[in-house]
C-alpha cells in the first residue's frame, strides 16, 4: 500500500507541475496540438513489461486531466 500511496503522491505532483506549465505557456493552444500529438501515439511499456489494461487506463485518465487543464487554459486565454 505504502508504494501505491507514494506512486499517488508522484502522480498529483507531476499533475500539478502540469497545470502550472500550462497556465504559464504562452501559447496554450500549440502546447495542446503538441499534447495532442504525443498522447495519440501507442503507450510504451514500462521497463519492457507487458502493458495492463489498468496501466492504460490510467494514462488515458491522466491524458483526460491534462487536456481538460489545456482547455482551461485556451478558454482563460480568450476572454
Amino acid at each position: 500500500m505504502d508504494k501505491l500511496d507514494f506512486m499517488n503522491g508522484q502522480i498529483k505532483a507531476l499533475l500539478n507541475f502540469a497545470n502550472a506549465v500550462i497556465k504559464a505557456h504562452p501559447a496554450p493552444d500549440r502546447l495542446r496540438h503538441h499534447f495532442e500529438t504525443i498522447a495519440r501515439a501507442d503507450p510504451t511499456s514500462p521497463e519492457g513489461l507487458s502493458l495492463s489494461e489498468a496501466y492504460v487506463d490510467g494514462m488515458a485518465d491522466i491524458d483526460k486531466k491534462i487536456a481538460i487543464a489545456l482547455e482551461h487554459a485556451i478558454a482563460d486565454g480568450e476572454r
